[in-house]
């Protein structure tokens, strides 16, 4: 009886923690194969973080530059689209995606916009780079 208590309400216990957790990641969505070429097609830019959860950068640069409100005020008013790639569990579609890019770890920043070849930003992301990129659009 106590089991299906557990079965009946689990929906209810465990769905406002993933609310809390889309609430916490605010504008990013998750990438996903093909998703880049299907926004970058449809007119809009794209960034994405390659990251994962035991990447101490990745973490740095999510509480830094990534939450900075000049950052996002650029993100929103150039209408880019958001897309992490979340390899902490070494997804391997995300590993093929890095080594497209050239590379075989994380963090990996790339800013994509339709007609030009996508830019790699620095593993530490600054503010100022960030702009400065956001800016050529």
């Amino acid at each position: 009886a106590l089991l299906g208590l557990a079965w009946g309400i689990g929906p209810y216990v465990t769905a406002p923690a993933a609310i809390a957790r889309q609430q916490a990641d605010g504008p990013w969505q998750a990438w996903a194969p093909g998703r880049v070429d299907q926004i970058v097609a449809a007119g809009q830019p794209v960034f994405v973080d390659f990251t994962a959860a035991w990447c101490v950068t990745c973490q740095y640069n999510k509480k830094t530059t990534l939450s900075d409100p000049a950052v996002l005020a650029d993100l929103a008013e150039k209408k880019v689209v958001l897309l992490r790639a979340d390899w902490t569990r070494r997804d391997p579609a995300i590993t093929a995606a890095l080594q497209q890019l050239g590379r075989n770890g994380v963090p990996v920043y790339v800013l994509y916009q339709a007609g030009r070849a996508p830019v790699l930003m620095s593993e530490i992301l600054s503010v100022a780079d960030m702009r400065a990129a956001l800016a050529s659009l």
